[in-house]
């Protein structure tokens, strides 16, 4: 093979590369903009409740995403979003269903449905901090939190 061969498909080989990187770069960047949901600070609320249900969503193959509570609030139910689910399996301390919790988040619509963005949860002494002040998720490894 001649020189110019070579550093053609070597130049080949590279742009390949990169591209690929890039696509890499983007699928990874897309896999987190479903839990980075429309956090509004002007819409931030606290209530209290008791969680009656914990809910998976599912991804199209069937594997778990998201995790979200119902709690009732006495006067309603409200469905509060916390995040993604490896971020809330990994928590030391589990919400359970039947728990008292106090919830801080922003209250926003999303698919056409009152939803609340969880920022935090307190269940006892214990915090499940999710999102910074400016709603920035802290499963993000470039939140400045």
């Amino acid at each position: 093979m001649n020189t110019g061969r070579k550093e053609l498909v070597t130049g080949g080989v590279i742009l390949a590369t990169l591209a690929g990187a890039a696509v890499a770069g983007v699928q990874y960047r897309n896999r987190f903009r479903n839990y980075n949901r429309e956090y509004d600070i002007k819409t931030v609320e606290e209530f209290s409740g008791k969680v009656e249900q914990i809910v998976a969503s599912n991804g199209e193959n069937g594997q778990v995403k998201g995790v979200e509570i119902i709690v009732d609030t006495g006067e309603e139910m409200r469905l509060v979003h916390l995040g993604p689910a490896w971020f809330i399996e990994h928590q030391q301390e589990k919400i359970k269903s039947g728990q008292k919790v106090i919830v801080k988040g922003s209250k926003v619509i999303h698919n056409n449905v009152p939803i609340v963005v969880a920022k935090w949860i307190k269940r006892g002494d214990d915090i499940l901090k999710l999102r910074s002040e400016k709603g920035e998720p802290n499963w993000n490894a470039w939140t400045n939190n």
